[in-house]
């Protein structure tokens, strides 16, 4: 999954803005470094050199080079040169506008389209009807907590089909996603994508894991792949008079120049389900039909326990509710770790999507959530099963690959959205600083591969 992915210029190409340029260059305030006029025949978009990967750039090379003749820099989106054996993917089509390896035109103006194709409603309605497939049932309604927002997912919960019945097909090179390290809810689809082989097909952009007044940046001059600079922008693109939260991650579609979903529970399981043709041989099945019903199970209280209650805990505004949040916490916690003493994984001897769900919570609970958030009745690391477990995922392929403990840290100690909002505005806030510790061997033998399925 390359960093900052996106499609590479080509030499002597020079694509200009139409007459009226994107809303982000025109209708925010911008610093004086980001009024800088470009420089003779630099277009207004173009990112002089995308950022070293150490400024926001994943861990990991691309699973595959890129196909002959496309140059290999961090730039490009790395898809397959060839179909997984035994697979036709669908062709696949230049987005409209520029040619391949341009950069986008203008994003749209305007808000939703006059006209909007059956069972779509317009962005911001929460809302999205489907035809049925082999998914998950829609989580539209399902709150996740980010920061001191309780957000309704699904504000933009389009579904990319694999049998082409939506208007989001899948097919290769045409959706990027954006993410970052230091948000769990991102991890959760950085996993899977790792884990599945699919940055071979879809790319990648990451986020500073710092967010600002503005929300989620992009490092240097923006985004290489749009030109944006804050994530805002484009939600703003897609919907020019969207007012809710700027969320990550979310699928955004190179050919219409528009989000697709920032439902963090579907993403993963379309990766998994709609995706499948372009799964890298061998690679896991973490969404099985026959098991569907109990990872939702499972998955829904870990979420409202753990996933979430970390969040009522370290936002608590009274004693009670604090009191409330941590008991659930710590139960759940006691549970899964009973259950880990009799299996190797949450549902047996194989990963699946129940485990995705859960372990960026276990990733960042010692390291922050232990002690930023008041969740110290106990560490991770005091648990037996659970600790030992959670460094066996470590071990597998996107899961230590995307746990960067550096940006994790950095993400919840020094983002505006954090200043004053944990603890009644405790020293981690207001002062932004990163402590030095936890001392955590991660990759301490777990002892679990011989544990009964």
């Amino acid at each position: 999954m390359p960093a900052m992915s996106g499609r590479p210029s080509s030499p002597g190409s020079n694509p200009a803005w139409p007459a009226s340029r994107p809303p982000w260059e025109i209708e925010q305030p911008r610093t004086a470094e980001e009024s800088r006029p470009p420089s003779a025949g630099e277009p207004p978009w173009a990112a002089s050199v995308p950022p070293p990967p150490a400024a926001g750039g994943p861990p990991w090379p691309a699973s595959q080079p890129p196909p002959v003749g496309r140059p290999p820099g961090r730039g490009g989106p790395g898809w397959p040169a060839s179909p997984p054996p035994g697979r036709t993917p669908p062709a696949i089509m230049p987005p409209a506008g520029p040619p391949p390896g341009t950069p986008p035109a203008s994003p749209p103006r305007s808000a939703a389209p006059a006209s909007l194709p059956p069972g779509r409603t317009p962005p911001g309605s929460g809302s999205f009807i489907y035809a049925p497939s082999d998914s998950a049932p829609s989580t539209g309604s399902l709150p996740a907590i980010t920061g001191g927002l309780i957000r309704r997912q699904g504000t933009f919960s389009g579904r990319i089909t694999r049998d082409g019945s939506s208007e989001f097909p899948a097919e290769p090179a045409r959706y990027q996603l954006y993410a970052s390290l230091g948000c769990p809810w991102s991890q959760r689809t950085l996993i899977v994508c790792r884990l599945l082989g699919l940055d071979r097909v879809i790319g990648l952009t990451l986020t500073d894991p710092v967010a600002g007044e503005r929300g989620w940046k992009f490092t240097g001059d923006g985004d290489p792949l749009t030109g944006a600079r804050y994530l805002s922008d484009l939600y703003r693109a897609t919907d020019l008079g969207y007012s809710g939260p700027c969320t990550i991650p979310l699928i955004w579609d190179l050919r219409t120049r528009r989000i697709v979903s920032n439902d963090v529970a579907q993403i993963t399981v379309m990766l998994e389900t709609e995706f499948r043709p372009f799964h890298r041989p061998g690679s896991p099945d973490l969404y099985p039909a026959a098991r569907r019903r109990e990872i939702e199970s499972l998955a829904t209280l870990i979420f409202h326990t753990v996933n979430t209650g970390v969040y009522k805990a370290g936002l608590a505004t009274t004693q009670a509710s604090y009191d409330q949040a941590v008991e659930a916490v710590f139960t759940t916690l006691d549970a899964l770790d009973e259950r880990l003493a009799r299996r190797r994984f949450l549902l047996g001897d194989l990963i699946t999507e129940a485990d995705v769900r859960l372990y960026p919570t276990l990733a960042r609970f010692d390291a922050v959530y232990y002690q930023m958030f008041n969740c110290n009745l106990r560490r991770l690391s005091d648990y037996r099963h659970l600790w030992a477990y959670a460094r066996d995922l470590y071990t597998h392929p996107g899961f230590g690959e995307t746990t960067d403990l550096g940006q994790i840290k950095r993400h919840y100690y020094q983002s505006a959205e954090w200043i004053g909002s944990v603890n009644g505005g405790s020293k981690h806030g207001i002062h932004g600083i990163v402590p030095i510790g936890p001392q955590i061997n991660w990759n301490e033998p777990h002892g679990r591969a011989r544990m009964p399925g």
